[in-house]
């Protein structure tokens, strides 16, 4: 779980008051835990805030192993929240003791929840790939709020593209990660949707929006998912 508890002087973030997102990684983390399909987790954060209200909510579950990470630096403000956020990755690939065991890790912005997260984390134990995500619009766009890879995939593909992000630029962590999909398949690596859609709840921090679906919206985003599978041959 990436975060940035007081965002600054970061560019292109609509909700920026620290304790209203310290609530919002309280809650997200929260239902990490709760969810009963989470052993470990690694909470890295990077602007320095006090996280003694996060810790406090670890003590009700002893069965998830939790390790958080101050990360000094993390990324250029300017270039803006997702050259940010991979500089947290980069960091915590080299702190983390829970990090140096896995084999596979699952990278999630740390105010959302995924609430089918049991059944999204047993696909990803179950499969075989180097990176597992959601790739849109023509495979220029991946969704980088959750998607699972291994270790060397982000330390030979992603990371070493982090240059390229400039949110001032319109080149995003998504379009980044794209990228070093489409360089990882043509090194013979291999990419796997999502067998079940990530049903991702929370509040964007880009817009300030609730994200939301009804019933009917997520039943139907979860047939047109199914449908993207088939012709992917998931």
């Amino acid at each position: 779980m990436t975060a940035t508890i007081d965002p600054g002087a970061m560019p292109m973030v609509a909700r920026r008051d620290p304790q209203q997102r310290l609530r919002d990684y309280e809650w997200a983390l929260g239902g990490w835990l709760a969810s009963g399909g989470v052993r470990r987790i690694v909470f890295c954060e990077n602007s320095g805030h006090d996280l003694a209200s996060l810790k406090r909510l670890c003590a009700a579950y002893p069965q998830v192993e939790v390790e958080f990470l101050r990360i000094r630096g993390g990324g250029d403000v300017s270039r803006g929240k997702g050259h940010a956020e991979l500089g947290i990755i980069a960091e915590a690939l080299g702190q983390s003791r829970l990090i140096e065991a896995a084999t596979v890790l699952v990278k999630c912005t740390g105010r959302l929840q995924v609430q089918n997260a049991p059944r999204v984390l047993d696909d990803i134990a179950r499969g075989e790939f180097d990176v597992m995500c959601t790739i849109r619009r023509r495979g220029r766009f991946a969704d980088s709020r959750l998607f699972a890879a291994t270790p060397a995939f982000f330390r030979e593909q992603l990371i070493p593209r982090s240059g390229q992000i400039d949110d001032s630029r319109g080149v995003y962590l998504e379009h980044v990660l794209a990228r070093a999909v489409r360089a990882a398949v043509d090194a013979g690596g291999r990419w796997r949707p999502f067998p079940t859609r990530p049903r991702i709840a929370g509040i964007s921090g880009t817009r300030g929006l609730v994200l939301t679906e009804s019933p009917a919206t997520s039943l139907l985003k979860a047939m047109w998912h199914r449908v993207l599978n088939l012709r992917h041959g998931g």
